[in-house]
């Protein structure tokens, strides 16, 4: 049987160290990419160390790849980071570096390593339900660059449409990973040095809080994420576990929607 070979990126994190432990037991032949492997040293993978911000180590990972195999069955992009900040407070440098990760990263990490795919390959990206809705207030970073990473997302299916190769979107809940729990830290530091939001901030912090502890294994991502792999016929996008508060909020007007997050601090 030919060794099926996917490319993971954000492999270190937690939804991809559960993605890379079902590909594994699945018998898929995973290269793991990231910036560290401190959680995934353990696992039966082959590592490329890559910060996918810069352009030199996206060139040596395709050459690291390229050593490895001439094929790619495909590509999972597991990669990304969150920042909660204020659209008008907070800093520059973190809203572009968190578009450089979950946007930029991708992007590059897809067209440097297109030449490994062949007609049947698939490209997963994990992109989030907050792509589907207008912008929550104080997630202006994040929600951003998954909703640009969401559209990207469309653009190329369609082009890829035209050379046999699949290209799919998960839209993805909260998950209980690191990067949401410091999520609660980041809100009160915020918070606490907020100049114009102070009472807003404190007054909607329980909504998060609520949100919270909503959040899901983030094996039920990698498991979908296998199966997806494993399908002949593959659907546009797939949801998993989105919130249902923020799905009928989104699907309010959005005036509506400006209404309810102004009254609810009152």
């Amino acid at each position: 049987m030919d060794k099926k070979y996917v490319l993971l990126t954000g492999a270190n994190g937690g939804i991809g160290k559960s993605t890379l432990e079902e590909l594994i037991k699945n018998n898929f032949e995973v290269i793991s990419l990231d910036i560290s492997n401190s959680n995934i040293s353990e696992l039966n993978t082959k590592f490329i160390k890559c910060d996918v911000t810069k352009k030199e180590d996206l060139a040596n990972s395709l050459s690291s790849l390229s050593s490895i195999t001439s094929s790619l069955f495909a590509i999972v992009n597991a990669i990304g980071i969150f920042k909660m900040q204020s659209i008008i407070e907070g800093s520059e440098d973190d809203f572009k570096k968190i578009f450089d990760v979950n946007f930029f990263g991708i992007y590059s990490i897809n067209k440097i390593m297109f030449s490994l795919l062949q007609k049947g390959s698939k490209i997963i990206n994990i992109t989030s339900e907050v792509a589907r809705h207008t912008s929550q207030p104080f997630e202006g970073y994040y929600t951003l660059s998954k909703t640009a990473l969401d559209n990207y997302t469309n653009v190329l299916r369609r082009e890829c449409n035209y050379l046999g190769i699949k290209v799919i979107k998960v839209q993805s809940g909260s998950m209980n990973t690191k990067l949401l729990l410091s999520a609660n830290d980041e809100y009160q530091e915020m918070a606490n040095n907020s100049k114009h939001f102070k009472e807003p901030l404190t007054k909607l912090k329980y909504m998060m809080d609520r949100e919270l502890k909503k959040t899901n294994d983030p094996r039920i991502v990698a498991k979908k994420i296998v199966k997806i792999l494993n399908k002949k016929h593959t659907k546009i996008s797939y949801k998993i576990k989105n919130s249902f508060a923020l799905s009928l909020l989104g699907a309010l007007p959005e005036r509506l929607q400006d209404y309810i997050y102004t009254r609810v601090i009152k």
